[in-house]
C-alpha cells in the first residue's frame, strides 16, 4: 500500500489522547443500595476517585483507537498499484493530397473514411475515455490534446479538411510521440504504410486501394520564337494505356487542347506555342477527371510584367547610358546633375560624379566617381594605378571569366564592414557593393572615363550581374515551382511602400509593412496568386505566381501495402496495459463508518 498524502498520519496523535482520557476516567459505576453499612464499598468508591490508575482492558477504548487509525489512513489517501487497460488514444489523421482520392465505397474520399472510423471509435468508447488528435501534413499540428469532451471532438474531426501537399513524417513522428507520452495508444489513419514508424508502438490503419491515376506533374513556360511556349508533363500511374485531353487556358480563357495516349508507368510532354506576350497566368487541365481530381489541374505564373525604372544622373556618360539601355528589364531615364534634389519614383538611382544632399527614400544606389564630400564612404586622395584592375566575387556578381582592364587612377578608401570588394587594383579595392540598413548600393571610386573598362567585352556582363544582384530577377526565381503548404520568400521592389498578396479565391492579405516582409506561409490553396506592390505615389505593380499540388509521392495510388505486417501491428496494439495507482480511500472510509457504528452500539450496552 502507498499513500498520496502521508501528512494525513498526523491524525494518529489522537491515539495517545484517547489512552490518556481512559487513564483519567473514573472507573466506578453507580448502583442503588438499601443501606450504607457496607463501608468497604465506600473504600472502593474512594479509590475510584484517583486520577491515574492501572489501565484495564476496555473494548470501547480499542474501538476508538482503531477508528482514529483508520481516519489517519483515510486522510493519507492510500492506494495500491494495479494494471489497467489504457483509455488514452491518440489519433493521427493523414491530410495529404492522396487522401482526396475517391476510390472507397459510395464515392467517399479516403479522408472521409478515416474521419468516419475515428468518430465511430470515439462514440463507442467508455465514458472516461481520453483522446488526442494530430493532423499529419507538411506542418503537423495537434488539433486536440487529452480531451474528454466527445461532442467537441466529433465537431473537430468533422471540420478536418485535406491539403494539397504531403506529410512531414519525421516531424509527425515526434509530434505523435509527444501527444502519446502519457500512456497513450497511438493510431494513425493513412493511405500508405510508413516503414519509418515500424520501431514505434503505433497502429497503422491503411485506407484506399490500388487505383489508376493520371496527373499533371509539371507546367512551365519559356520564351519562344513567336511569343511564349508552355510545357505540360502528364504522368500515368496505372497499367495498360489511357487517353486524356490536355486543355490549356491563358488568363482564364481557353487557348488550345490536345489529345494524348500514355502507356502505364510513363509520362508524356505536351507543348503549346504561340502564347501571347501579354499573358500573366496559365492553367492546364486533364479531362476526363479520375479518382484524384486535385492533380488533374496545374498552374503557372511568374511572368515578368514590368521593367525596373532606372534613373541615370550624369552630365554626359554615353558608356553607362548605352549599357543600361540594353538590359532587357530596365526602363532607363536620364537627368543632368543640376536636378538631383527631391528625386523619387525609381527602383535604381545611378549617380555619376555627384551625390544629392538628401538621398532618395526609395530605390537602390550606384555611385560612379563618388565625390569626396559624401556621407556614404570616407575617401582619401587619388592614387595612381600601376597595374591592371580585375574583378572580385560578390554574391552572384562572380563572372565566369576574369575581367581585367587598365585604369589610370582611383580614390583610396577602407572597405567598410557592410560591403565587399567587387573590383580591385594594386591589391586594394576600387569598387565595393553591399547592403546597409536594408538598402543595397554599389560604389565605384574612379571615373569610368579614366579606364578602358567600357571597351571590354565583359563590361556589359558586369553591369548585368550587378543588376541581378540588386533585384534578384524581380524575385521571379523564388516564385517558381511552389508546392502547396510550402513557405515562400518574397522579394519586394525597393520603392515599394505597401505590399499585399491576393489569393486564388479573391481574398487579399497584407504582407508589408513592416519591411522586409515575413516569409509567406499561407499557400494551402492551389492556383494563381497575385503580388501587389504600391510605391509612395500609390502606383501599382503586379506579379503573378502559381501554387500547385504536390504530385511527387502523392499521385501514385498504385501502392502495394504490406498487409501482413500491418495486421501484426494492429494485433500488437489491440490492448495496451499500464501500471496505475488505484485509490482505496473510499474503502477505508467505509470501514471507519462501520467501526463507528459498532462503537456506538458498545457504548449504549455499557450504560
Amino acid at each position: 500500500m502507498r499513500f498520496f498524502q502521508p501528512l494525513g498520519f498526523f491524525a494518529l496523535i489522537g491515539i495517545p489522547i484517547i489512552v490518556l482520557m481512559y487513564l483519567m476516567r473514573q472507573k466506578y459505576k453507580e448502583h442503588q443500595v438499601s443501606s450504607l453499612f457496607l463501608w468497604k464499598k465506600a473504600e472502593s468508591y474512594s479509590m475510584a476517585q484517583k486520577p491515574f490508575q492501572k489501565l484495564k482492558k476496555n473494548l470501547l477504548m480499542f474501538l476508538q483507537i482503531i477508528a482514529v487509525a483508520l481516519l489517519a489512513i483515510a486522510l493519507a489517501s492510500p492506494y495500491i498499484m494495479g494494471v489497467s487497460e489504457t483509455s488514452h488514444i491518440v489519433f493521427g489523421v493523414d491530410c495529404s493530397l492522396s487522401m482526396q482520392a475517391k476510390d472507397e465505397q459510395e464515392g467517399k474520399s479516403r479522408l472521409e473514411q478515416a474521419k468516419q472510423q475515428i468518430k465511430n471509435k470515439i462514440e463507442q468508447s467508455p465514458p472516461n475515455g481520453i483522446f488526442s488528435i494530430v493532423i499529419l501534413q507538411d506542418t503537423p499540428t495537434i488539433l486536440s490534446n487529452n480531451s474528454t469532451d466527445k461532442t467537441t471532438l466529433l465537431k473537430q474531426i468533422e471540420a478536418i479538411q485535406p491539403t494539397n501537399g504531403g506529410v512531414d513524417w519525421q516531424n509527425s513522428r515526434e509530434l505523435l510521440q509527444l501527444a502519446g507520452a502519457e500512456n497513450g495508444q497511438i493510431s494513425i489513419f493513412t493511405d500508405q504504410y510508413q516503414p519509418t514508424l515500424e520501431d514505434l508502438d503505433i497502429e497503422q490503419n491503411i485506407l484506399g486501394k490500388n487505383s489508376e491515376n493520371t496527373a499533371i506533374t509539371l507546367l512551365s513556360h519559356s520564351q519562344g520564337e513567336n511569343g511564349f511556349q508552355a510545357l505540360v508533363k502528364v504522368s500515368y500511374f496505372g497499367e495498360g494505356e489511357i487517353t486524356k485531353t490536355v486543355n490549356l487556358f491563358c488568363d482564364g480563357k481557353a487557348f488550345d487542347r490536345k489529345e494524348i495516349t500514355i502507356q502505364g508507368g510513363n509520362s508524356k510532354d505536351v507543348i503549346f506555342t504561340g502564347i501571347s506576350q501579354q499573358t500573366t497566368a496559365l492553367t492546364a487541365t486533364l479531362t476526363p477527371e479520375d479518382v484524384l481530381a486535385a492533380d488533374d489541374r496545374a498552374y503557372d505564373g511568374a511572368f515578368s510584367q514590368t521593367k525596373k525604372k532606372v534613373l541615370l544622373v550624369t552630365d554626359q556618360n554615353i558608356f553607362l547610358e548605352k549599357v543600361y539601355s540594353l538590359l532587357p528589364e530596365v526602363e532607363l531615364y536620364k537627368t543632368d546633375t543640376e536636378h538631383i534634389e527631391e528625386l523619387k519614383g525609381y527602383s535604381l538611382y545611378i549617380f555619376d560624379g555627384v551625390i544629392p544632399e538628401n538621398l532618395p527614400q526609395d530605390g537602390y544606389y550606384v555611385f560612379w566617381n563618388l565625390p569626396n564630400d559624401n556621407t556614404i564612404l570616407p575617401l582619401g586622395a587619388e592614387r595612381n594605378i600601376t597595374g591592371q584592375a580585375n574583378t572580385q566575387g560578390y554574391g552572384n556578381m562572380t563572372l565566369a571569366e576574369t575581367l581585367t582592364f587598365d585604369i589610370e587612377k582611383a580614390k583610396s578608401f577602407s572597405v567598410p564592414m557592410w560591403s565587399s570588394p567587387i573590383l580591385e587594383a594594386d591589391g586594394e579595392a576600387i569598387a565595393i557593393a553591399g547592403e546597409q540598413n536594408g538598402i543595397k548600393m554599389a560604389v565605384f571610386a574612379f571615373d569610368i572615363h579614366n579606364t578602358d573598362l567600357p571597351l571590354q567585352k565583359e563590361f556589359p556582363i558586369l553591369i548585368y550581374n550587378l543588376q541581378n544582384w540588386f533585384f534578384e530577377q524581380s524575385g521571379q526565381q523564388s516564385l517558381e515551382g511552389i508546392e502547396s503548404g510550402k513557405t515562400v520568400e518574397i522579394t519586394l521592389l525597393p520603392e515599394t511602400k505597401e505590399a499585399s498578396v491576393q489569393f486564388p479565391n479573391g481574398q487579399t492579405t497584407k504582407i508589408a509593412p513592416p519591411f522586409p516582409p515575413e516569409p509567406f506561409t499561407d499557400t494551402q490553396q492551389t492556383g494563381i496568386y497575385t503580388l501587389i506592390q504600391k510605391d509612395q505615389s500609390q502606383q501599382q505593380t503586379t506579379n503573378t505566381f502559381a501554387v500547385n499540388a504536390k504530385t511527387a509521392g502523392e499521385s501514385d495510388l498504385m501502392q502495394q501495402y504490406q498487409s501482413q505486417k500491418q495486421t501484426q501491428i494492429q494485433q500488437n496494439n489491440a490492448k495496451k496495459t499500464i501500471k496505475v495507482g488505484k485509490s482505496i480511500q473510499n474503502a477505508v472510509i467505509l470501514v471507519l463508518l462501520l467501526l463507528l457504528l459498532l462503537e456506538w452500539r458498545v457504548n449504549c450496552n455499557e450504560r
